[in-house]
């Protein structure tokens, strides 16, 4: 019995320490790891806006509140708006979906960015091949998106397209006035 109580001891411990060194080093890389998700929004806003020379987040509770919508960055040339870029995160078949939706002021789909995904290898990850993405560039956000399936990627697809209608349903109902 004595012995079954210091092995727990020591487990404890040993647990203890590991849990304490995790939690320091998350705490020194939580700041990076952020600052490179800002980048690769901004880099995305760059591929969707190219005479763009400014975003800014919009921290408007409204545009905030709608379903899926993470974050939104207006977008700026020079003083004129032209345009939004919205951060969604839609539930797809293996986990969270994070896409960034370009739109620009004429309502429409500049283009999208799969920004983290864990689908399955070869069937649900195929959302962040060129051929799927592009099919939602042009389209317009006052109506409905027209995408191919993916065969094998129905919940993958579907999960996009939910996350990419939450971004066309947030300019129409909030920014593009």
């Amino acid at each position: 019995m004595r012995e079954i109580i210091k092995l727990g001891l020591i487990l404890l411990v040993i647990t203890s320490v590991a849990g304490l060194i995790l939690g320091g080093v998350n705490s020194m890389t939580a700041e990076i790891i952020e600052e490179r998700a800002i980048e690769e929004s901004l880099e995305a806003i760059e591929t969707f806006f190219p005479d763009s020379d400014d975003a800014n987040v919009v921290d408007d509770g409204d545009v905030l509140a709608y379903e899926l919508v993470e974050e939104v960055y207006e977008v700026l040339e020079g003083e004129n708006v032209i345009g939004y870029t919205i951060k969604t995160v839609a539930n797809g078949y293996d986990g969270p979906i994070e896409i960034l939706t370009g739109i620009n002021m004429d309502g429409e789909i500049t283009g999208i960015e799969i920004l983290s995904q864990t689908e399955t290898p070869g069937l649900g990850d195929r959302i962040t091949e060129e051929d799927f993405k592009e099919q939602f560039a042009g389209q317009s956000s006052d109506s409905e998106l027209e995408v191919d399936a993916l065969s094998g990627a129905t919940v993958s697809r579907n999960a996009v397209v939910n996350g990419v209608s939450a971004a066309t349903d947030v300019f129409e109902g909030e920014l593009r006035n």
